[in-house]
């Protein structure tokens, strides 16, 4: 059976960008729906983005996270265990589209790599590290979760 090479790999995911995207946020929102909005909801699709680039290039996995772009909302309560398990909710989102794909275990492993480097550079900006040029850190003091629940027909529950 044929395996797909990191080329081939980048060109999916850059196509596929958008559904991955979409897919991440389900996940993310029914595991964690107590945390709204994604903390890393600016990131996902950049990523994908990124890593077509990279993977493309023969990059090393590292590189992703210093070329990333976008928002990281950064809630003091919840933060870095949060922005951890954002990022091990991509990792699996990653690892289905691999398989899905049949890519070669190098690019996969590429792909977890990466994953690994930006999860720990998101959990170092707390500590007020300097993230790359392009992450923004926005510290959000207010709270993520809903201020009303809702029942089944969308009306507000005490």
């Amino acid at each position: 059976m044929t395996r797909l090479g990191p080329g081939k790999v980048g060109l999916f995911l850059r196509q596929q960008a958008e559904e991955l995207t979409r897919i991440w946020r389900m996940a993310r929102a029914s595991e964690r729906p107590e945390v709204f909005p994604g903390l890393l909801d600016d990131l996902i699709g950049r990523f994908f983005d990124e890593a077509a680039d990279l993977l493309a290039r023969d990059a090393a996995p590292e590189d992703l996270w210093l070329g990333l772009r976008g928002l990281v909302r950064w809630p003091p309560p919840l933060a870095p265990s949060e922005l951890t398990q954002e990022w091990a909710i991509l990792m699996e989102v990653i690892s289905a589209a691999c398989e899905s794909v049949n890519a070669d275990p190098s690019v996969s492993s590429w792909l977890t790599r990466a994953v690994a480097a930006c999860e720990v550079g998101t959990s170092a900006l707390g500590g007020r590290a300097k993230g790359p040029a392009g992450i923004v850190t926005a510290i959000v003091f207010s709270p993520l979760e809903p201020r009303h629940s809702r029942d089944e027909k969308g009306e507000s529950v005490a």
